[in-house]
C-alpha cells in the first residue's frame, strides 16, 4: 500500500541564483504575514502607563483598601516574616484564579479590606512559582483559605468561602487591636 504524504504549499518560491540578493517575496497566502520577523511588542504613549504590571512589581495594593496582591514567592516570604517578627495583625487569603468559590468570595474580601484598613489582607495565588514548600508547611490544602494573625501568631483559620465566619473573624481581629 502506498503511503500518502501531506504536503503544504510553499510559502516562498525558490530563489534563483540571479535574484539571491533580493528578499524572497511570498506568493498568494491565505493569511497575513508579518514581514518583520521580530516579535510584536505593545507600544504605549508617553502619557499613559501600560495596563498591566511589569515584572518589577512584586505586589500591589488595590485602591481604597488594605488588600495587597502578593506577586512572587520572595515577596510572600518577606511579608510573612515581617508579620511574624514585628507581631503585626494580618490576614493571608490563599486563592487560585481557577477557583469558583474564590471568585465568589472576592467581593466580600475586598469590602472587608476597605472596611478595616488597619488590617492588611495579603492575597496569595497558590500557583505562584516557588511557593509549594511554604504552602505545604502552612497546611494549605484547599482554596480559599484564610489565616488570621494577631501579634504575629495565627489565631484563626477558615477553609472555604463561609462569608459569615470570615466577617465575624475579621470583626474579632479588629476588636483585638
Amino acid at each position: 500500500m502506498a503511503r500518502r504524504l501531506c504536503r503544504l504549499p510553499r510559502l516562498f518560491p525558490l530563489v534563483s541564483s540571479a535574484s539571491a540578493s533580493a528578499a524572497p517575496r511570498p506568493h498568494h497566502l491565505p493569511f497575513a504575514v508579518n514581514p518583520n520577523p521580530a516579535p510584536l511588542a505593545p507600544s504605549f504613549s508617553s502619557s499613559s502607563p501600560p495596563a498591566f504590571p511589569g515584572p518589577h512589581r512584586l505586589f500591589s495594593s488595590t485602591s481604597g483598601s488594605s488588600m495587597v496582591v502578593v506577586g512572587s514567592a520572595d515577596s510572600f516570604n518577606s511579608i510573612f516574616s515581617k508579620v511574624q517578627d514585628e507581631k503585626l495583625p494580618a490576614v493571608f487569603y490563599y486563592t487560585a484564579v481557577w477557583c469558583g468559590p474564590c471568585k465568589a468570595i472576592a467581593p466580600l474580601v475586598s469590602k472587608l479590606s476597605s472596611q478595616y484598613p488597619k488590617i492588611p489582607v495579603y492575597k496569595v495565588d497558590i500557583e505562584l512559582e516557588g511557593l509549594g514548600n511554604k504552602l505545604r508547611d502552612l497546611n494549605i490544602c484547599s482554596v480559599p483559605t484564610f489565616h488570621f494573625y494577631h501579634k504575629g501568631q495565627r489565631i484563626s483559620e477558615i477553609v472555604g468561602a463561609d462569608a459569615k465566619k470570615i466577617e465575624a473573624t475579621m470583626e474579632s481581629l479588629h476588636k483585638q487591636q
